[in-house]
């Protein structure tokens, strides 16, 4: 019983190791700041995102498989592995301040990782393609309230 405990807390630490967030105040200052002003460059060249019911599709079965064991399955930042994080990660579904992000920005935080964005704990994804990724972002936008097709 002990190795399955030790196995268990060692896969949790794995999980909060790898997962993606921000701390409340870094969250807090966030919504204080353009998105260029958040971590992306200043003369960001576009990523076009077609949304597209076949993109929000593929991008939902994505961001479930992918985004969901931390984000949750409807971006609340309430998924399983939430739980063991700190900071916790972001909540995909405020669309006071993901309508901010660029789709450019969001890109380059999935390929790259949070780290250079100020999401310290935001795994890099380079197993995705950009036509992952835009997929990916075109189901994002949709966890916005102010979402419109």
């Amino acid at each position: 019983m002990t190795s399955l405990f030790r196995a268990a807390f060692f896969l949790t630490l794995l999980l909060a190791a790898s997962s993606c967030g921000k701390s409340d105040k870094m969250n807090e200052d966030d919504n204080n700041k353009p998105a260029a002003a958040a971590g992306a460059p200043a003369a960001e060249a576009p990523f076009d995102v077609a949304m597209t019911p076949d993109n929000i599709v593929k991008g939902d079965s994505l961001y479930q498989h992918t985004c969901a064991p931390c984000h949750g399955p409807r971006g609340k930042g309430d998924g399983p592995a939430s739980v063991a994080l700190n900071p916790k990660p972001r909540d995909h579904s405020n669309g006071a301040y993901m309508d901010k992000l660029t789709n450019r920005h969001i890109h380059d935080v999935v390929k790259n990782g949070g780290a250079a964005f100020g999401y310290p704990t935001m795994p890099g994804q380079p197993q995705l393609t950009d036509e992952q990724i835009a997929q990916a972002i075109a189901f994002v936008r949709t966890l916005s309230p102010t979402y419109k097709p």
